[in-house]
């Protein structure tokens, strides 16, 4: 069986994918203030935040069941799910993307 780290019983694979989640989050508020105050636009800053996020979820969902499969043989909990919302993320940003590609090619027409 996995070994259990601690008494909420949570096994090393999800806590290190909890650590890779918190990686690649965004920071603290300080940061997230000093990033607003660089970009100058909400927009994009929104788009960063959640491109932190994305990036937070994608590797630390890609961490929990990679390790899960490695140590047990079997997907972890949530696979189904997760890589729904992983296809989902994917697909958001392609469709972002080409939205940006659109709205560029008509600025640099003009």
């Amino acid at each position: 069986g996995a070994e259990v780290a601690g008494v909420m019983a949570i096994t090393k694979v999800a806590a290190l994918a909890y650590l890779m989640f918190n990686l690649f989050t965004p920071p603290c508020f300080a940061a997230l203030c000093a990033m607003n105050s660089e970009i100058g636009d909400r927009k994009w800053f929104w788009a960063g935040v959640g491109l932190q996020f994305a990036t937070g979820f994608t590797v630390s969902f890609l961490t929990y069941q990679v390790g899960t499969w490695i140590t047990t043989g079997a997907f972890g909990a949530g696979f189904l799910p997760g890589l729904i919302a992983q296809l989902a993320i994917v697909c958001v940003i392609i469709w972002l993307c080409l939205q940006g590609d659109k709205k560029t090619d008509t600025v640099v027409r003009k």
